[in-house]
């Protein structure tokens, strides 16, 4: 017969261990979680690729910062914030959304693909540590201001064939994500070339920098702008 006295200090052991291993675990940052791949960073953002295969689940993470997300697929998904049951959802593609999760907003949590496609998302973090706009909105042709917060404004702009979207902001810099796959002449300080631009193709536009788009498809290109808060 066994004797529980014996096993007691074991079975404390692995409690104890996997406790620490459960709360090692949640203190992956979401940039260093691996399907959360980092695809650019300066002092100002992060921008997160995030990609789920089918019917895969990501390791529970933890967002720190106030973060902007873009959704870019029609995608069955599921997550459960650590502790708590899990929730069924769904991803869909041009879905835009601001969260505040600096201290103590912080989240962990996981996220899973229960669709026959790969669920793709951007997320890009706020580095600053404080932030407020001194200026109003931009109001620039086909363009729409869609959500206004003192870390970030986004914007909506839509552009038929033949139709160009101009910027030259000095105060602030300006994040353009594309929504949709679309051939644009991009021209930036002078430059210029024809691009094949997909869901997630993105541009940082710093302060003072001239930037245009001019749609060349047959459809309406679809974009999201970002405008940061100037330093």
């Amino acid at each position: 017969m066994t004797c529980f006295k014996c096993c007691f200090p074991t079975l404390l052991f692995i409690l104890v261990l996997t406790g620490y291993l459960n709360v090692l675990h949640a203190q992956i940052l979401v940039h260093e979680e691996p399907r959360h791949r980092p695809v650019f960073q300066n002092k100002e953002i992060r921008i997160l690729n995030v990609r789920v295969a089918p019917g895969d689940t990501s390791l529970y993470h933890m967002h720190t910062t106030p973060s902007f997300f873009i959704r870019l697929t029609n995608t069955i998904t599921g997550s459960q914030v650590q502790g708590e049951e899990k929730k069924a959802g769904k991803s869909q593609a041009g879905e835009i959304r601001f969260e505040n999760l600096a201290p103590p907003n912080n989240r962990v949590h996981r996220v899973w693909n229960a669709d026959k496609d790969t669920f793709h998302v951007m997320d890009v973090e706020l580095l600053m540590k404080k932030a407020a706009f001194n200026q109003k909105p931009m109001e620039l042709p086909n363009l729409k201001l869609e959500i206004d917060t003192t870390w970030v404004r986004a914007y909506r702009l839509n552009l038929l064939k033949g139709i160009e979207f101009k910027s030259r902001n000095k105060k602030q810099s300006l994040v353009l994500v594309s929504l949709n796959t679309t051939r644009a002449e991009i021209s930036q300080n002078g430059n210029r070339e024809l691009q094949t631009l997909k869901p997630g193709s993105f541009f940082v536009l710093k302060r003072g920098q001239s930037f245009s788009v001019n749609n060349t498809s047959e459809g309406t290109g679809q974009y999201v702008v970002l405008e940061l808060p100037p330093k």
